[in-house]
């Protein structure tokens, strides 16, 4: 219940900040799209891009200002952590711990780990319970896997797509 209500004062706040500066400010001249990406856009295409929901995503990215950012980033992890008022957010921390396993672990060429399917998977889902190596890939194996289900098997495949996967059984 406390999220939901972060979670709701989060994109009520961005909104308003957005609205707010929309109404004082004229249309800025564009810059260019060829421009080296702002820490801002990192965190929000990358670093949680696969955990958060496209209203919050829609609401940071009409922030004007840094300030306002700042706080809803601070309000996005907030909402988040299970154990309010600690001095550490054990979701984030867990979070980047995953990111950063799966670009040391998942890495493909030039692509990063965490935007391959097993580095997506390790990001959302965690650790596999078992991995089970077949001649054309790998199956992970989770008891629970929230979003998929409980007894879920999913298959990695080295043919034709190898950042590709597909969900076998779940139950």
């Amino acid at each position: 219940m406390r999220r939901a209500f972060l979670l709701a004062g989060l994109v009520a706040l961005a909104c308003s900040f957005a609205l707010a500066q929309k109404q004082t400010r004229k249309p800025s001249s564009s810059t260019s799209q060829s421009d080296t990406k702002s820490a801002y856009e990192r965190w929000v295409d990358e670093d949680v891009a696969y955990i958060i929901t496209p209203e919050e995503k829609r609401a940071f990215l009409l922030l004007k200002s840094d300030a306002e950012r700042e706080r809803f980033i601070e309000l996005f992890w907030r909402a988040r952590d299970s154990k309010a008022g600690a001095n550490q957010n054990p979701y984030r921390t867990e979070h980047y711990r995953r990111f950063a396993y799966s670009n040391q672990n998942f890495g493909a060429g030039n692509i990063p780990g965490w935007k391959t399917a097993r580095g997506h998977l390790y990001i959302i889902l965690s650790q596999p319970d078992e991995i089970r190596n077949r001649s054309a890939g790998e199956v992970w194996f989770y008891r629970h896997a929230p979003g998929f289900g409980t007894n879920v098997e999913i298959e990695f495949t080295h043919d034709s797509d190898p950042d590709g996967f597909r969900v076998l059984k779940n139950s």
